[in-house]
């Protein structure tokens, strides 16, 4: 009898072992590309996925609500996150990415290089010491492509921004463009319009369907010249809601509006997620402008 019973449990061992593979290999299998904006109150986190694989592009402010979401969004079983790219060292940026660099392994770290004297980026530089996970500085022309026919380009900064003001770390935000077929999405963390000028000068190719629109909204960026440039469908505007910035200001929205770009706040609607078929489909979103 005694036999007989670790036998049946051995079988039922088994079983659930083998149940939990095959949903592994057809999760796998079944996966499309996703790009999701994530709804982080004040502050920028972007994940973009395929299969087991994770490009996270910022980490918001809190450690728990970037936890939350790539609970919700990773597989259980997947405690890798391929590339990490911090646009910059602010609180509202880097801030959730502490807890993700203590529980998650980072194959690749990419930031600006730029730095600040805050307690949240003594943290943040503290984690990635301690976990000897190797930095990156990004700089243009740098090139990722870790899912088929997806490629992410680094367009900005031209030059490590290592010696740059505290006061000007916004200038040193990682812009980055990923293109999947006819798809395209520009990131553009904190970016201000001295900068979107400078890459206009520079003649890049940045046109892109989707747009993340550059702090929050501020009415320091997204001039009307870099929208021409970019000439995007579709913006997401990440953004705390009631926020004591004023984000998103009145004359962003209404550049946007002016060019007839439809507009998605996530302290309205929470994350914005874009399912893509494949490379011939054009990537759908799945909440409502």
């Amino acid at each position: 009898m005694p036999y007989r019973k670790t036998v049946y449990f051995s079988l039922l061992f088994l079983l659930i072992i083998g149940a939990i593979l095959a949903g592994i290999i057809f999760y796998a299998r079944n996966q499309k590309l996703q790009v999701a904006f994530f709804d982080v109150g004040q502050g920028d986190a972007i994940l973009i996925s395929r299969d087991s694989q994770q490009i996270l592009i910022d980490g918001g402010q809190s450690g728990q609500k970037l936890m939350e979401k790539l609970g919700e969004y990773v597989p259980f079983w997947d405690r890798e996150i391929e590339v990490i790219i911090s646009t910059h060292p602010d609180a509202d940026h880097i801030g959730g990415l502490i807890d993700t660099l203590k529980n998650y392994t980072i194959n690749q770290l990419i930031e600006s290089g730029a730095k600040n004297q805050s307690q949240v980026f003594g943290a943040y530089e503290k984690i990635i010491k301690e976990k000897e996970i190797e930095k990156q500085i990004a700089s243009r022309g740098m090139k990722i492509k870790i899912f088929d026919g997806a490629e992410l380009e680094i367009f900005h900064p031209k030059i490590s921004m290592e010696n740059i003001s505290e006061k000007d770390t916004n200038e040193a935000s990682v812009v980055a463009k990923l293109s999947f077929g006819e798809n395209s999405f520009l990131f553009t963390g904190d970016l201000p319009a001295n900068i979107e000028n400078q890459l206009m000068n520079d003649n890049l190719p940045l046109s892109a369907n989707v747009l993340k629109v550059s702090h929050h909204g501020s009415k320091s960026a997204t001039n009307t010249q870099f929208l021409d440039y970019i000439h995007p469908q579709e913006a997401i505007i990440s953004v705390g809601k009631n926020n004591r910035y004023g984000h998103p200001a009145t004359e962003t929205l209404q550049r946007l509006q002016g060019e007839n770009i439809k507009i998605l706040r996530t302290d309205e609607s929470g994350d914005a997620v874009y399912n893509c078929e494949n490379i011939n489909n054009k990537c759908k979103m799945e909440t409502e402008f």
